[in-house]
């Protein structure tokens, strides 16, 4: 009878971390419904980033041992000439915009900034500004402010009545060194908050593991596996098309839990 009353109270307690674990996913609440980026970390490489916007840039290095957040970064070390990379997004004219990216900079102080434009239907440049000392898009004709740390970097401007896309593009100068990461262009606002149902659509991977697991992601987030007793496994940050690597779990269930941040879902996987 002792060993009984033993047995099933363990399995209450080991059903109690589990309940605990899913509890907490379901209270939380909000995603990011409204980027406008593809691969806005660099955790799938460059692509559809791109070296540009004029003919002789070139493109930054995918460093994997300093990021933001994730494994990678972009970056461009001790450059010889101005160069450069952007990526086009499509927009709504009239609508406010806002830019935002995490940077490393150093140098003489003139060494890297924002340099992004709004272009018409023609790819032609539509300005809202008088000049490019009051465009934000621009940097104000500046530079970003040299950072020896990660540092988070934001500007919003309305577009001109005629713009269908934008190029959010950065710039380095000669002998200047500027890592990015962790970029987002989204409608000024419009970061809203969507409820926990809507998350959990947006969120697929395979339930069924040999190898590893494959995540479709409205955006980059954290990661966490969780033994069905509740101890936490592994840790990672995960961008839409990844696959995580699970050949190191042992056969078994698992739960995985998705975290933007804000919101978070959960699944349980079986590792064969």
């Amino acid at each position: 009878m002792y060993f009984c009353i033993r047995k099933l109270i363990l399995k209450l307690n080991k059903m109690k971390k589990i309940f605990t674990i899913l509890g907490i996913v379901a209270l939380s609440v909000g995603i990011n419904a409204q980027e406008l980026l593809v691969n806005p970390g660099f955790e799938a490489g460059l692509a559809p980033w791109a070296a540009g916007t004029t003919g002789s840039y070139t493109a930054p290095a995918i460093v994997t041992n300093d990021a933001h957040s994730g494994t990678n970064s972009a970056a461009y070390v001790g450059v010889t000439a101005t160069t450069g990379f952007f990526q086009n997004v499509p927009v709504v004219g009239g609508q406010s915009y806002t830019i935002s990216f995490w940077y490393k900079s150093s140098g003489d102080g003139t060494d890297s900034r924002l340099w992004s434009v709004y272009k018409n239907a023609s790819n032609g440049a539509v300005y809202t500004t008088a000049d490019a000392t009051t465009d934000e898009f621009r940097t104000n004709n500046g530079y970003l402010p040299d950072a020896a740390v990660w540092t988070k970097h934001t500007a919003t401007m309305p577009a001109h009545a005629d713009a269908t896309q934008l190029d959010v593009a950065v710039r380095v100068y000669n002998n200047g060194t500027a890592y990015f990461d962790d970029f987002s262009a989204a409608i000024t606002g419009s970061l809203g908050v969507m409820d926990v149902k809507t998350f959990d659509k947006e969120v697929v991977m395979n339930t069924l593991v040999n190898d590893g697991i494959t995540f479709r992601l409205p955006m980059r987030s954290t990661v966490n596996i969780y033994t069905m007793e509740g101890r936490l496994v592994s840790s990672d940050r995960v961008s839409d098309g990844q696959t995580l690597e699970a050949s190191h779990l042992n056969s078994g269930y698992y739960i995985v839990i998705v975290d933007n941040g804000t919101a978070k879902i959960s699944r349980k996987i079986l590792k064969k």
